[in-house]
């Protein structure tokens, strides 16, 4: 294998397969390298849409990380999975797909000084990524109706929608107008407020992750999978490289591309001493180049949750939960021959809905917040939370389920998080990982946005739809007081899994900013970060959709930047 290549991508998650692809498809077919730590994951096996939640269990497919003790949330250590193999953490993600406001855009665009991320250009982007696939079964037709033209259908992403829908699915928006939150027809049209459903990332009875961007690669993308990286190689103050922890070295003509994730690319650039300098020293890492701010700003959606006992058969959930071997071996074989039936339908449909909340906007701690970001909160689309439903049951308190139950879980969602955490170095071993403190909720707008939230998700959970089949609630506050709804959140709270911002982008002149708007580690040569660490503040979505957007946007800067695009360009 040739060790010297135009360009090296280090990840093969979201962000770095999308830039990685169109590096090597532009007309030039410059020699890319794409590098991913982990294996190639293609067995089907780890592409059945019903195990959506169960892939991230796979420990070959997850590095498996935990934050540091949340001391103000009773010491829990959090889940901090991130995906590991071809995919990244689209190979074991919950498929879901949303986009968010339009606005959180335009403010990014502002932030940064730069209109490519303007929502009017980020939607031509989204319609590059997706090849959207509308067909609604007839039962949800009535709420959710996305038009094609609002969406791409040509992307190497296949999304689309279950069908059928799980039983009872429809109760969801009939809850929403009952009590008030209203339906969204298309909660990916720019303005997500509303109860509504995105699509999924399966298709056709397969989940779709990022290494769609890999299939039928040209001859001049090279992928190495087990590689993980040891760090970068500089000399003087320009890139040229990469080290693995195996010892062999890849040289960049022209670019390294670091797209390792908001957790993994500040560990790698501190490895390679490019970071706080007072954390490098600790370890024993030579500083290159000084830049505090790298792993610094981690954001993250974080949730609680509620569930309803229901009547037995109220959904089929337990009735395939309960299958004997024999016959869900059978369910399975089924599928791997045709891809339809049950593996194709069930768990496959997450309603999400995002909301405002005037006792937020009325509370004291909405009104502390520095003026720019109370306007932003208040712009039309901009949500203050989000319910979301038929998820596993993650916390059901002291009750057992049975085998019959039936059940509905719902979950609670921060939009717009204040609080901040880091990332620093556990150790010099690249092997180590990294020390993650998302420092969740330590935010008072953040405790009273969480409180606010749950109880307008206990609100919905009474709408008639759902009493005439609950048992009772289970896993839930004590009651709607601030105290038992904060005693219930801070002793159960998850990750949403959308770490970002730990190398963020900046404008000219933003001292915390790391990387510039072309993606250029400051003060570095050929070095840039693609991926979720970048971006300058956390959208109101589910993040998977920005990292492929953020991929997409630094392929067309690089692509124009070298005339990739041109018939002839001389040294490539």
């Amino acid at each position: 294998m040739s060790s010297e290549y135009d360009f090296i991508v280090i990840g093969g998650g979201a962000s770095g397969c999308a830039v990685a692809a169109r590096l090597a498809q532009s007309k030039q077919r410059p020699k890319v390298l794409l590098l991913e730590a982990g294996s190639d994951n293609t067995d089907p096996l780890y592409r059945v849409p019903a195990d959506r939640f169960k892939t991230f269990q796979e420990a070959t497919m997850n590095w498996g990380y935990k934050t540091a003790p949340q001391n103000h949330l009773k010491g829990q250590q959090i889940d901090y999975s991130r995906g590991k193999g071809l995919g990244g953490s689209t190979a074991i993600n919950f498929s879901c797909w949303v986009i968010g406001a339009d606005e959180d855009y335009n403010e990014w665009a502002t932030k940064v000084g730069d209109d490519t991320w303007s929502w009017t250009n980020v939607k031509e982007r989204l319609k590059k990524i997706e090849n959207y696939h509308v067909d609604i079964p007839e039962e949800g037709r009535k709420y959710i109706s996305p038009k094609e033209a609002d969406h791409g259908t040509s992307g190497p992403l296949h999304l689309s929608y279950a069908d059928p829908w799980e039983k009872g699915l429809t109760d969801v928006f009939k809850a929403a107008e009952e009590t008030g939150l209203g339906v969204n027809p298309d909660v990916n049209s720019g303005n997500p407020l509303g109860m509504g459903l995105g699509a999924a990332c399966m298709y056709q009875g397969s989940r779709t992750t990022a290494s769609a961007y890999l299939e039928d690669a040209p001859a001049n993308l090279t992928i190495k999978v087990n590689s993980p990286v040891a760090k970068l190689l500089i000399s003087g103050n320009k890139a040229i490289g990469v080290r693995t922890i195996a010892g062999s070295d890849f040289h960049a003509k022209h670019e390294v591309i670091l797209s390792g994730g908001a957790l993994n690319t500040p560990q790698v650039l501190m490895l390679s001493g490019i970071g706080p300098a007072a954390e490098l020293k600790k370890h024993g890492i030579s500083v290159i180049q000084d830049l505090p701010q790298v792993g610094k700003n981690l954001q993250d959606h974080c949730f609680s949750t509620a569930t309803l006992l229901q009547h037995p058969g109220t959904d089929d959930r337990a009735e395939f939960e309960a299958m004997s071997p024999e016959a869900m071996a059978a369910t399975r074989a089924q599928h791997t021959k045709d891809k339809r039936g049950v593996l194709s339908s069930l768990y496959c449909s997450v309603p999400m809905g995002w909301f405002k909340n005037d006792a937020v906007y009325n509370s004291e701690e909405y009104k502390a917040l520095d003026k720019h970001t109370q306007e932003h909160l208040k712009k039309p689309h901009v949500p203050i939370y989000e319910i979301a439903t038929h998820t596993p049951p993650l916390f059901v308190g002291d009750y057992v389920l049975q085998p019959t139950d039936s059940y509905l879980t719902a979950l609670a969602f921060v939009m717009n998080p204040q609080s901040y955490g880091e990332v620093t170095l556990n150790s010099a071993d690249p092997s180590d990982a990294p020390r993650v403190d998302p420092n969740l909720l330590s935010h008072p707008y953040d405790r009273r946005a969480m409180i606010e939230a749950m109880r307008k998700l206990l609100e919905y959970l009474e709408a008639p739809v759902f009493k005439q089949r609950t048992v009772k609630m289970i896993g839930c506050p004590a009651s709607k007081s601030d105290e038992d709804i904060w005693t219930h959140c801070a002793g159960n709270l998850f990750s949403s899994w959308h770490m970002c911002s730990t190398v963020r982008m900046g404008k000219k002149g933003d001292e915390g900013a790391c990387v510039d708007t072309e993606f250029r580690v400051r003060g570095l040569e050929s070095l840039r970060v693609v991926d979720l660490s970048v971006i300058p503040l956390l959208p109101n979505n589910h993040t998977q959709s920005t990292a492929y957007l953020v991929g997409e946007t630094a392929a067309e800067k690089l692509i124009h930047e070298y005339g990739l695009d041109r018939a002839k360009l001389p040294g490539l």
